[in-house]
């Protein structure tokens, strides 16, 4: 059985475009999507990402995570997170890097390649619905996830991937 791909989204489905990762990976599990490139798809959300995280990328052929982000200007960005040590101290989750770099520690080894897909939000206040520019984002990046996801090899989602 071929290692799977992990999709993991990460958000709080109460503060408005923090669910458009939550949201996405659940459409992309109604879509039908069971595998990628003749591996099996393993789906995963939670609110944040957290250092016991490592244990669900363990054993994965490739990972996908998924979250919603106020920072950039494009609907969504796709691109590879590097591992990195950082020093920031935080009770509120962990960074993409660190959490790769928590796996490289403790499994002896480099993570499984991973990538983001960040979605524009606009609007994360508690007990807000998603804002109609954050809905268009995640119609926008559900066809795109859905193109990478049903191809028959990884070579589609290796092309699309920005480098940053």
């Amino acid at each position: 059985m071929p290692a799977p791909v992990l999709l993991f989204a990460y958000g709080n489905i109460s503060r408005g475009d923090d669910a458009l990762a939550p949201l996405l990976l659940e459409r992309i599990q109604c879509s039908g999507a069971t595998s990628v490139a003749d591996h099996p798809i393993k789906f995963l959300s939670d609110y944040l990402m957290q250092i016991e995280h490592v244990t669900d990328m363990h054993g994965c052929e490739r990972i996908l995570l998924i979250d919603a982000d106020q920072s950039i200007d494009e609907p969504f960005r796709f691109y590879k997170v590097k591992e990195r040590q950082e020093t920031s101290y935080t009770t509120h989750g962990m960074t993409p890097s660190t959490l790769l770099h928590t796996f490289k520690h403790t499994y002896k080894q480099s993570a499984p390649a991973t990538s983001m897909l960040a979605v524009r939000g606009y609007n994360f206040e508690l007990g807000q619905g998603l804002s109609t520019e954050a809905q268009n984002n995640l119609l926008v990046a559900e066809e795109f996830l859905n193109q990478i996801l049903f191809a028959k090899e990884f070579s589609l989602w290796d092309e699309r991937l920005a480098v940053i």
